[in-house]
This record gives C-alpha cells, structure tokens and sequence, in this order.
C-alpha cells in the first residue's frame, strides 16, 4: 500500500513516531509517498527527522502553541490569537495539501496530530481511509482518569482531538498498558512505537542523570540544581541549536536535539528525567529506566501524560525539576509495571501494521 503523513511538528514525540512507523511500514514493502508537517516551513525540524525524509518532506502553516516569556510553559491566549490571525495562511496550507494528495494519490492518510489533517478532511470530503495515531485519543477510553483541571482544559484537549480525527477516522491510541479496543468507536489500542534501533540498545545504570526538555526555558532550575548539588554528573538534551555542546558546570552538560545521541545517552544513563512528553517517557520505559515527568506549565496535554504514567506505575511526577526525587530513589516505580510495559510492547509489536493494512478491524 501507499501511504500520506501528516506530521504535527511541535515537540519530538510525533516526529520520532513517524520516523518508527516509516521504517516498519518501509520493511513490509510500503510506500510512504510524502511527508507534510507544520506548524511553520521557516522553523527547522531536528536533523534525524530532515534527514531520513528528504526529498519526501513539504512544510506547511499550521496551527502551534506560543511558549510564554519564561520559555517554559504555554500562553494560551497568544495561542489563540495567533491562530486567528494565521487564518489566511492555513488556507493556503489546505489548498496545497489538496495538490499533493492530488498528485501523489496515496492509497490511505496517516495522521500524527496535525490538525490541519483532519481539517482537509472534513472540506473536501476525502473517501480515502484515514489513520490518526496518538496516545492524547486514550482519553476516549473508560481507563483513562483525568488530572485534577478545569472543565476548559478537558473540552479544550477533547475539541484538539476532535479537528485532528473525524468522526470517519481509525484512531489508534498509543497506551502505555494493554487495554479493550473500541470498536464501535472506532478507536484501537496500540502499544507505543519503539524505534528498533532503540531496542537493540544494552541498557547499563550509568554514573549520569538524563534530561529532556521541551523547552529552553526550563534550563535555568536544572543549572540551578546543579550548582546545589557538584556530586551529581548531569546531562540534558534540548532544542536550542545555537551550540551542539554547552558546558554550564563542571558536572552539567547541555546538548542539543540529536537522535542517535540522545539513543545513546538514554540507554546508558542512571534515571530519566523530563517534561512529560509521551514518546520518550515510553522509550526510558522500554529501557526499565527510572522516570521523573514535569509536566510543561499550562500544557493539560503533558498533564494527562504523566496521569496516565502514574497509572501505569512506570514514572513520578513533579511540579518543578527537583532531581532529588530521582537521585535518591524514592521509588519513582514499580519493576514489575517496567516489565509488563516491555511485555506490551514486545508482544503486540506488529498491531498497527496489522491495524493500518486492515487486518485487525
């Protein structure tokens, strides 16, 4: 068969996603004719990502989060704001998808969270099969409990989920437990997609804490805490490419977003530490890492990953990166929960694929 994706390009996990499922999809004989992804064709993409599409890759205007001042957490309002005045360009964005798709005719569409994909589809009434893979379509199901929030943060991540997914679409929830398929919604449960490049690692309890963090912003406690605590060896990826390495005390290093690096470094680091994205929680738990999850101020999204985390027993949550949590092992989880999680996923390996040629409906 061949296929679409559209990328949501925000953050790393819908960008790591893509990048494992191409490579199942490739091995099976599959085609993936082309890449579209947002939120802006003037932003870079990490290079692992730009690299392995190439030629396959079209950027778009599509809607995005404005980080706040702090360069930590997310100003809703601008968010909007400036979702509104984009209105023109996404547009322009639709009238261009409607061209590729055109041109290239794939067989069916794979969504990784891009909103502007389940907005073409509802406009131009697109008869193809679509997919929309995310663990944010879990909340559908009856396992899932939502953090403490407001009514607004829920019905604003449900109506997210809304205009990226149909009422047509497959949504495939990524979980970080087995759970029922809901068939009758239209909504199957699928272990999280690890890379296999990650699954041959050798995982070792290194001398090092690892960090993660979505934004820049949030570098200055990890820096902070470093200083209180000399004894501690850390090192923290990021995506602020102004320097491939920054050494900010004699026991902190910061790197920038490199794939096989930050592999690397999760395979043979102590504990994990990040902003509570989704994908790389999954792959430190793969690995049967330690887990701390801050969740990105004013992000409900990461808020119900680490939730969600919490309920399956493989991570801590934190309001703030207080490493302490982790380095004195306060028992951030259970082993027996790391262990089934790796069970899932190992066991239930080829369920997308199975799910995206249509033998599992």
């Amino acid at each position: 068969m061949t296929y679409l994706f559209f990328v949501q390009g925000e953050g790393r996990g819908h960008l790591t996603q893509a990048l494992t499922l191409y490579a199942e999809l490739k091995k099976r004989g599959h085609k993936i004719l082309a890449v579209i992804a947002g939120p802006d064709p003037n932003s870079k993409l990490p290079d692992f990502f730009e690299e392995q599409f190439k030629d396959k890759l079209i950027r778009i205007y599509s809607p995005k989060f404005v980080v706040d001042k702090n360069g930590q957490g997310i100003n809703m309002p601008a968010s909007v704001i400036r979702t509104l005045g984009q209105f023109r360009r996404y547009r322009q964005s639709l009238k261009q998808i409607k061209k590729i798709i055109a041109e290239t005719n794939p067989d069916a569409l794979i969504n990784f969270y891009e909103p502007l994909a389940g907005v073409y589809f509802r406009c131009y009434r697109d008869k193809r099969p679509l997919f929309c893979i995310g663990h944010q379509y879990f909340i559908g199901h009856p396992i899932f409990k939502f953090p403490t929030g407001r009514f607004s943060e829920r019905f604003g991540l449900k109506f997210y989920n809304w205009i990226t997914a149909p009422r047509q679409a497959l949504k495939i929830a990524l979980s970080f437990t087995a759970a029922d398929d809901l068939i009758g919604q239209r909504l199957i449960v699928c272990p999280p997609l690890i890379r296999q490049s990650l699954k041959r690692q050798k995982p070792v309890n290194g001398n090092f804490i690892l960090i993660y963090l979505l934004n820049a912003g949030y570098g200055q406690e990890i820096i902070n805490w470093s200083e209180k605590n000399p004894d501690v060896k850390i090192e923290a990826f990021w995506n602020k490419p102004d320097s491939e390495i920054t050494f900010s005390n004699p026991n902190l290093i910061f790197h920038d977003l490199h794939g096989e690096k930050f592999m690397n470094r999760l395979a043979n680091c102590a504990a994990y530490v990040s902003t509570a994205g989704f994908e790389s929680i999954a792959e430190a738990a793969y690995l049967q890492k330690d887990i701390l999850m801050i969740p990105t101020k004013n992000h409900f999204e990461q808020k119900c990953n680490a939730k969600d985390a919490g309920r399956a027993g493989i991570a801590l949550t934190s309001k703030n990166f207080d490493l302490s949590l982790i380095y004195q092992k306060e028992k951030p989880r259970s082993d027996a929960a790391l262990c089934a999680f790796k069970e899932w996923v190992d066991k239930y390996n080829d369920k997308i694929i199975r799910v995206l040629e249509g033998k599992n409906i």
